[in-house]
C-alpha cells in the first residue's frame, strides 16, 4: 500500500531566498523567470562602457583549444589518458581545508 501525499500544515515550509524579508525574489537557479516576481521600483543596473565591451581576445568565444580539448577526450576514451588520483586527493584535500578556514 502507498500512503497518499500530504498537504500537512504541520511540516516546516520550505522559502526562497529574501521570502522571509518580504524582498522580491528574481528567478531561480531552476530556471525561474525574472519577469514572474516585479522588482522594487527604481531598481536599476547601469555598466560602464569599459565593462560592457569584451576584450578582443573573448570576442571570439571561450579561449579554449578545442583540438587539446578533442585529444584528451579520445584519450580518456581509450583510457589511455594519465590519471594521477594523488594529485587529484591532494588537490580536494587543500580546497576543503581552504574552504572550512
Amino acid at each position: 500500500m502507498v500512503d497518499p501525499i500530504s498537504t500537512s500544515a504541520a511540516r516546516p515550509r520550505i522559502s526562497r531566498p529574501g521570502e522571509d524579508a518580504g524582498l522580491p525574489v528574481q528567478g531561480s537557479a531552476a530556471g525561474g523567470s525574472a519577469s514572474a516576481v516585479p522588482t522594487a521600483a527604481g531598481d536599476s543596473v547601469t555598466l560602464s562602457p569599459a565593462a560592457a565591451s569584451l576584450p578582443d581576445e573573448l570576442k571570439s568565444g571561450p579561449p579554449i583549444d578545442l583540438t587539446i580539448v578533442a585529444e584528451i577526450k579520445e584519450a580518456i576514451a581509450q583510457g589511455k589518458y594519465p590519471i594521477d588520483l594523488e594529485a587529484i586527493t591532494e588537490s580536494l584535500f587543500d580546497n576543503y581545508l581552504e574552504l572550512v578556514s
